[in-house]
């Protein structure tokens, strides 16, 4: 089901604010008007990565994957919003873990059966996920042992990160089979007819900016709206801000697990998740730096404890190699207990 029409959202949102409509009403729509944006980048990466081959392919496609939540972070941190970035970051991270392979486990199990995957590669996979709940917990800890400054602090370890995936990708494009980053050398995209790569590159960068210009709107809305509608900005910005960015990875995990490749529904969710820790999150506490906003690796507690209990249980779930659709409906009722737990937390 294509959700191009949704594509009318776009200019009605921008109309919206231009013509200082509730800010409610302009929420709704830029929310609504992100869905096919991000459909959008999707598709555009996937073609591109079709054309480039299976390893360079698939490394485009697993990092572009995560374009919509860098452009929502960079444009919320510019209008001093780092709460709410570190928010969407979580949402994000709980999204693919849980919802993206929840979804992809569902339909995958359903349409073929149980699934089973590559132990090697599962072992790297799962390996690089306690890692990066690790590089949560430091900062957390730091912050709650001394009264000092965490910003140093991350933008230092961001150094480490963005070192931690040059050197992931750099085995990925070796041929080695520990990189996370790629699949197996399973073609992305046999289904749909080649497109020229200025046609690809041209559909991602239209895409790219619409959504940065209605990310803008929606960053502006987005305060005002948590305080009519009786929700926190924190909820908001980790349920719906990064749903949507992580919509990406929903839609590949489960057109991956409906053609049977587990190998790739693992590179869209786990190793997205990878991505986005190792390279998203530094750029975006770099972009901190340079704008001169507070951006950090100190999660609350509240967030810290989710990261760590949703990887922790992704884990255990997959670890022996092969899912079901019941441990899909577990990783979503997982989500829904975390996602009622921050609709409660306080402001």
């Amino acid at each position: 089901m294509t959700t191009r029409w949704l594509l009318a959202a776009v200019p009605v949102a921008i109309g919206l604010s231009w013509q200082e409509a509730p800010p409610a009403a302009v929420f709704i729509a830029c929310l609504v008007s992100i869905v096919p944006l991000v459909g959008m980048i999707g598709d555009a990466t996937e073609r591109l990565a079709a054309r480039l081959g299976p390893t360079l392919g698939g490394l485009l496609n697993s990092t572009l994957n995560n374009l919509p939540e860098l452009i929502i972070g960079g444009v919320a941190l510019s209008n001093g919003l780092a709460a709410v970035v570190k928010a969407s970051l979580t949402g994000a991270i709980l999204a693919n873990l849980l919802v993206s392979l929840g979804v992809a486990l569902i339909t995958g199990g359903i349409t073929h059966g149980e699934q089973r995957f590559d132990p090697k590669r599962l072992a790297v996979n799962g390996s690089m996920l306690m890692i990066c709940a690790f590089c949560f917990i430091v900062p957390a800890m730091f912050s709650l042992g001394t009264s000092a400054e965490t910003r140093d602090l991350s933008f230092e370890m961001s150094f480490v990160l963005i070192g931690m995936y040059v050197a992931n990708v750099a085995v990925s494009l070796s041929g080695g089979s520990s990189g996370t980053s790629l699949p197996d050398d399973t073609p992305l995209e046999e289904n749909h007819r080649p497109a020229a790569v200025w046609q690809s590159l041209l559909k991602l960068v239209i895409a790219s900016a619409c959504l940065g210009v209605v990310t803008e709107e929606l960053s502006h809305a987005l305060e005002p709206t948590a305080r009519q509608l009786g929700l926190t900005t924190t909820f908001s910005g980790l349920v719906l801000l990064g749903g949507v960015g992580s919509l990406g990875e929903v839609l590949s995990g489960f057109h991956f697990a409906r053609r049977g490749k587990p190998s790739l529904v693992l590179a869209a969710t786990v190793g997205s998740t990878i991505q986005l820790v190792l390279l998203v999150a530094p750029l975006l506490v770099f972009a901190g730096q340079i704008m001169g906003q507070p951006m950090d690796l100190a999660f609350t507690g509240f967030e810290v404890v989710a990261i760590v209990l949703a990887t922790i249980i992704t884990r255990e779930l997959i670890a022996d190699g092969k899912a079901n659709w019941f441990e899909g409906f577990l990783l979503l009722g997982v989500y829904l207990i975390l996602a009622i737990g921050f609709f409660h937390l306080p402001g």
